[in-house]
């Protein structure tokens, strides 16, 4: 990822692709290359904001790739080189998702990792500093240290768990989590792909992110 993010962008492109997938998104570019019309895109990154997936609520979805380059033809070709994507999940999509279930515990997303609270009976137990880690394509949590003194090591080992989010494919490589007070993100390296622009291109680019299809295509409404 470049030092700072790239800024040109067009509504007109935006609209254009976003009526092609059906969903919201925003585009923005460093260069671009190519006449009469540009069809190779410097530094490009693409932003789904607000989705809505089966398992978890993201807060926002970002593609980026040092290249992606356009190839008329029938069909047409994307090429894409040195791709990443970083996944954002917020406090209010974590609380949602708690919500649907009655556990017996809440996950408070902070700056150090994922602080899990503990009760028993209504009444608070103990809080758990964990963090996140990537086992075998699951997210799960890794108990750090106890924040009370005296709770019994049995505890904290229920909370090695995982994490309402799809299996990763092999496709991708974990590259970065970022901790801060209410979000989480995090990002993934994927290797150079080129994809043919046809119905369907949205869904295919999933199955490099996931082990099987879990749906991301959808925007999540602004006041939900």
């Amino acid at each position: 990822m470049s030092p700072t993010e790239p800024t040109n962008r067009s509504e007109v492109i935006d609209q254009l692709v976003a009526s092609y997938l059906k969903i919201p998104l925003k585009i923005y570019w460093r260069e671009t290359r190519g006449l009469p019309f540009p069809d190779t895109f410097i530094d490009a990154r693409l932003e789904f904001a607000g989705m809505t997936t089966s398992w978890l609520d993201l807060d926002s979805v970002v593609w980026r790739a040092v290249e992606v380059r356009f190839v008329p033809g029938l069909p047409a070709r994307l090429y894409v080189r040195s791709p990443s994507v970083e996944f954002a999940v917020g406090q209010a999509e974590l609380d949602r998702w708690q919500a649907r279930f009655s556990l017996p515990y809440r996950l408070e997303l902070t700056e150090s990792g994922i602080t899990v609270h503990t009760e028993l009976a209504g009444f608070p137990l103990a809080e758990f500093e964990t963090g996140l880690a990537v086992v075998d394509g699951w997210f799960v949590l890794e108990p750090k240290r106890a924040t009370v003194l005296g709770v019994p090591g049995y505890v904290s080992s229920l909370f090695r768990g995982y994490l309402p989010v799809p299996p990763l494919s092999g496709e991708i490589r974990l590259a970065g989590i970022e901790h801060a007070a209410g979000i989480l993100r995090v990002r993934f390296d994927i290797d150079d792909f080129d994809e043919e622009v046809t119905p369907g291109m949205l869904s295919r680019l999933q199955k490099r992110l996931f082990s099987f299809n879990s749906p991301l295509g959808q925007a999540r409404r602004a006041d939900t």
